[in-house]
């Protein structure tokens, strides 16, 4: 199953608030009587990783789902949903790594912004250097700013030589590409999103092992091509 890790930099991370009990990330105090609205905690988990300084940590993330249900004989138009988010951060990089539902990740990164014990920037790839690094490509979405459609994908072999993937690259903008990425002499087939995320499709034996490609390709791939934007 493809696993996702996106990429963002901890201007502030206060590793201590999350190291001896879950740390609610909202301001807002709850009222009593009230249900308290979409919660996010974090804290570190017990079970760590062995790569420099990094630290892992579980973000328990909710959101408000808008679906019609029933429970019992209470019917409901939305309920809150939790889902979990594994977090590796560094001191030394000042980076931190979110694996988990992009809907989720994307909404915590936003959510960040109210709070002061964790600070961090998203970043921008431009997709189109990253295309002129790689020698070949087996995968491209684009999407449109124009027209009825909207988005349109490509796959195959050399497919950056094709009539359609010059005309789309003239009329629209990659928003994700599929290649092989090399690494300790073994071909991984990964994907990488213009908002800064990296997919890995193979299963690895170890989380270490993810983070550390994904870290290679950061490091040797994006690091001059990303636009680092503070949440």
């Amino acid at each position: 199953m493809p696993k996702s890790y996106k990429i963002t930099y901890t201007n502030e991370f206060n590793r201590t608030e999350y190291s001896y009990k879950p740390y609610n990330l909202n301001n807002a105090m709850d009222m009593p009587g009230i249900m308290p609205g979409p919660q996010s905690t974090i804290y570190e988990t017990r079970d760590q990783i062995a790569l420099d300084d990094f630290r892992k940590y579980l973000i328990e993330h909710e959101l408000i789902e808008n679906v019609l249900g029933r429970t019992g004989d209470y019917a409901f138009q939305s309920y809150i949903r939790k889902e979990n988010i594994y977090a590796y951060q560094s001191n030394n990089a000042k980076t931190l790594l979110l694996s988990g539902k992009k809907k989720y990740v994307t909404d915590f990164c936003g959510k960040t912004k109210q709070n002061n014990s964790i600070k961090i920037s998203v970043v921008d790839i431009n997709m189109g250097d990253l295309l002129a690094k790689l020698p070949h490509v087996k995968g491209v979405w684009f999407s449109f700013q124009k027209g009825l459609i909207r988005s349109s994908a490509l796959m195959g072999a050399d497919i950056e030589s094709t009539d359609d993937f010059i005309k789309y690259k003239t009329e629209g903008d990659i928003s994700t590409l599929s290649f092989y990425y090399e690494y300790k002499n073994i071909k991984h087939s990964v994907m990488v999103t213009s908002d800064g995320t990296i997919v890995l499709y193979a299963v690895y034996k170890e989380i270490t092992d993810e983070i550390e490609i994904v870290l290679d390709i950061k490091n040797k791939l994006l690091y001059d091509i990303q636009n680092i934007i503070p949440v």
